[in-house]
């Protein structure tokens, strides 16, 4: 079984997703939000070890905990998609302000369509589903999605950023919804779904799957 723990950071309200085996002292991290000490903090008040962070995608708001993490376990392993990291930049703008790129913290493994990365044992898969970035991509971890701002319960992520790409969302979100099963849905902002209830109830998702 694996056990997840969620801590909403930031002011937009983050959601980073500790997971790891029931009983399991080793964990994962998705997105760790902007408050790495915090996360830290966390971790080890409940006796974990971060063992590896993976990347939804690489907006401000879901990869400043990195530095902060890799304070307290210097050599913690970091995975993005290739389109995400901005290889050779240091900086991206948004909102108006400049902002680190993942690639500006060293160290970043790349990871793409069909990889499986194993953390804490818990083998999780990788889903390219770009729209709201390039190189946005879904988790799948058993039977749960970490759908980062792809889908979320009742919406679907903006396309109105730089790289934002309104039918690669459609795309994406078609790609999700046809996914056999049901799964558990831990989206990046707000709360937690379930494919099924997106599928009856999320109009930007039936659009996708009309298409």
């Amino acid at each position: 079984m694996m056990e997840i723990s969620i801590l909403r950071l930031g002011q937009i309200g983050t959601n980073c997703y500790i997971f790891r085996k029931d009983g399991g002292h080793r964990c994962g991290i998705v997105d760790p939000g902007d408050q790495g000490e915090q996360v830290a903090v966390w971790l080890i008040q409940n006796g974990l070890e971060a063992e590896a962070v993976l990347l939804t995608h690489s907006h401000f708001d879901h990869i400043l905990g990195i530095p902060g993490l890799r304070e307290e376990w210097p050599d913690l392993p970091v995975y993005c998609h290739p389109a995400d990291i901005h290889q050779g930049e240091d900086t991206v703008s948004m909102f108006g302000q400049s902002f680190p790129t993942v690639s500006s913290f060293g160290d970043v493994t790349s990871y793409e369509e069909g990889d499986v990365v194993e953390v804490a044992g818990v083998d999780v898969e990788v889903l390219e589903t770009p729209g709201h970035t390039p190189g946005s991509v879904t988790l799948r971890a058993g039977d749960v999605l970490f759908t980062g701002d792809t889908l979320f319960a009742g919406s679907m992520g903006r396309v109105d950023f730089d790289g934002g790409d309104e039918r690669a969302m459609m795309s994406s979100l078609k790609r999700l919804g046809e996914l056999d099963g049901d799964y558990r849905v831990l989206p990046g902002h707000e709360g937690q779904t379930t494919l099924e209830r997106e599928r009856r109830t999320n109009q930007c998702l039936r659009a996708a799957m009309d298409r």
